[in-house]
């Protein structure tokens, strides 16, 4: 008997693997997918944080009027607002939403908020401050003294001359918090990083708003400029929103907190 031809069509189909390029193919596709979903995802991240930090930045810079309002004097620092629970809801208010460095609690040298690291290189200083406006110096530390965490920068603790300089620029336009936390970041090395810091800046007014700022650093017009008293030049905005700013401008940072310069009394 001759024995029956198999049915090719018959034989068990056997599943075909994938190829190389095939799985070069699939594994690229996931790589781009998930490379667009993180950056989205960062982006998200940044708005929400811009948005929480201008919440945080408003809600402050408020509870600063009112304690001036009530006490007819300005707060010397952060954390007397901490001790009126009616002006803060808590401290983590104080924490930028977008610093690495705040944990919570005390500031330390390990863990500790961006501002706790700029605002207290700003005012008080021995050389500068002159007289103490509490009666003695041991008074003047004690008033200042930060001993929260916090992200913002403010004026709080510089002399009575250059508050008062200060507030009489602008009236309500005037700032009274920063945050230098949003944007490109380049703090000059050293103990004032503040004073050759370039890129994005929130700050909280005293007509509550909350107003974004670019500042961009240039070289003085005049060589006798960057001495240390001589009130700062008026600032250049190339573009809107951006303020220019000599290097090595010794004065107080006026630029965090005013769009010009104070008038010299």
């Amino acid at each position: 008997m001759t024995p029956r031809s198999q049915d090719p069509r018959s034989a068990s189909v056997r599943p075909r693997a994938f190829t190389v390029v095939e799985l070069l193919t699939v594994v690229a596709i996931v790589a781009v997918i998930a490379t667009l979903l993180a950056s989205a995802t960062a982006g998200a991240r940044r708005r929400s944080n811009e948005v929480l930090c201008r919440n945080n930045l408003r809600q402050v810079a408020l509870a600063i009027e009112l304690n001036q309002d009530e006490t007819a004097r300005r707060p010397r620092s952060l954390t007397r607002l901490t001790t009126r629970p009616s002006l803060l809801p808590g401290p983590k208010i104080l924490v930028c939403p977008s610093d690495p460095g705040a944990g919570g609690g005390h500031p330390t040298e390990e863990a500790s908020g961006w501002g706790n690291r700029v605002s207290g290189t700003q005012e008080p200083h021995v050389g500068r401050v002159g007289q103490p406006e509490e009666g003695s110096w041991e008074a003047e530390v004690r008033e200042v003294s930060e001993r929260v965490t916090f992200s913002y920068l403010h004026p709080l603790a510089w002399r009575r001359e250059a508050w008062q300089r200060l507030l009489q620029g602008k009236g309500s336009q005037v700032g009274t918090l920063a945050c230098q936390l949003h944007g490109m970041r380049s703090p000059a090395p050293g103990h004032r990083p503040f004073n050759e810091y370039e890129g994005q800046t929130l700050r909280a007014q005293r007509d509550g708003a909350v107003v974004g700022r670019k500042i961009f650093r240039v070289e003085p017009v005049s060589p006798g400029f960057a001495a240390p008293g001589l009130p700062a030049r008026a600032f250049a905005a190339p573009v809107s929103g951006a303020l220019t700013v000599p290097i090595n401008d010794h004065d107080y940072p006026w630029e965090f907190y005013a769009d010009h310069p104070p008038v010299v009394r």
